[in-house]
């Protein structure tokens, strides 16, 4: 194994070395996750993370904006929540006082960068609105779902497993602030063990502008706080085997929208009301982490991984 290898992280990883089992692959660049493999045709392909060239460079520039993925999504008649595309403040508060209660993001985002979710104030809206500004000069504001947040992956144009998201979140002691338990959380064992890379740290930065001065508060013994709005790993967010969850319906409308995007491998992401079993498609992702979907540490176990290589060497 070369030093480079050493330095690959998460998916690229895992990628790397099921590519190593079946063909030629190199490491162009480790920091920036990109790799270089052939074909069984002998041809040379790129792989950035997790995508690669073989899929379509427009359905990959659709679905990292989620204007545009909306469009889409929309035009297939397939079920999601509305949102609004705002270049003023004004725009935002008149789709609040509509829906009630929304979600804030950046156009263009990934790992939860940018995003506020429960807003249902003006003013918790302003401040959603420029923290959004500062990952791009347009916001988009999305009706609030409640339900569980699942990912299902699409690998090859079929439905492989699911992930339940849950945001990052600590159990009161009677005694510690939540800003203490964070801090305790983060430095306990389970966040910092090198063979689970799907449980990260919980981002203090973003749990403060979540919570605002709540932060500093005492929850009583045994009571759960979630301490982020997004559910994304990257903030500290916790994953869950979810594939049984996913009903028939779910799966067919995840491999249409990839489908149509002509993309070999696809995150879709879904809140899903299990009272009422109704469903909406919050984002698609072309880039999605596969390492989640095959960790024993949220007890998730398919054979994604393999797929999606048989895919890319053919």
């Amino acid at each position: 194994m070369t030093k480079q290898s050493y330095e690959l992280r998460g998916s690229t990883q895992i990628m790397y070395d099921e590519l190593s089992k079946r063909t030629t692959v190199r490491i162009i660049n480790a920091p920036t996750s990109i790799l270089s493999y052939e074909d069984n045709a002998g041809d040379t392909h790129l792989l950035y993370s997790t995508t690669s060239d073989k899929s379509s460079a427009t359905g990959v520039i659709i679905a990292e904006n989620k204007s545009y993925s909306g469009v889409v999504i929309k035009h297939l008649s397939l079920p999601m929540p509305e949102d609004r595309v705002c270049s003023m403040i004004h725009e935002a508060i008149d789709f609040l006082h509509t829906y009630k209660k929304v979600v804030v993001k950046p156009i263009a985002n990934s790992g939860g960068k940018g995003v506020s979710t429960d807003i249902t104030s003006v003013n918790e809206l302003k401040r959603a609105y420029k923290f959004a500004k500062n990952y791009g000069n347009r916001v988009i504001v999305q009706q609030h779902l409640e339900g569980t947040d699942l990912r299902l992956l699409v690998v090859a144009g079929t439905f492989v497993s699911a992930v339940r998201r849950i945001p990052a979140r600590i159990t009161g002691d009677g005694v510690q602030s939540i800003a203490q338990l964070i801090t305790e959380e983060n430095d306990s064992k389970r966040r910092n063990d090198p063979a689970n890379l799907s449980l990260l740290h919980i981002d203090k930065t973003a749990a403060k502008r979540y919570l605002s001065t709540k932060i500093n508060s005492v929850p009583e013994k045994d009571t759960v706080v979630r301490v982020i709005g997004p559910a994304n790993v990257s903030l500290g967010g916790e994953l869950q085997e979810a594939t049984h969850l996913v009903t028939d319906s779910m799966k067919a409308d995840a491999e249409i929208i990839t489908n149509e995007l002509k993309l070999g491998l696809c995150g879709v992401d879904m809140m899903w009301n299990e009272s009422t079993n109704t469903y909406g498609i919050i984002e698609v992702n072309a880039t999605p982490g596969i390492d989640i979907h095959n960790d024993p540490f949220s007890g998730t176990s398919s054979d994604a991984v393999e797929r999606y290589v048989e895919w890319l060497i053919n």
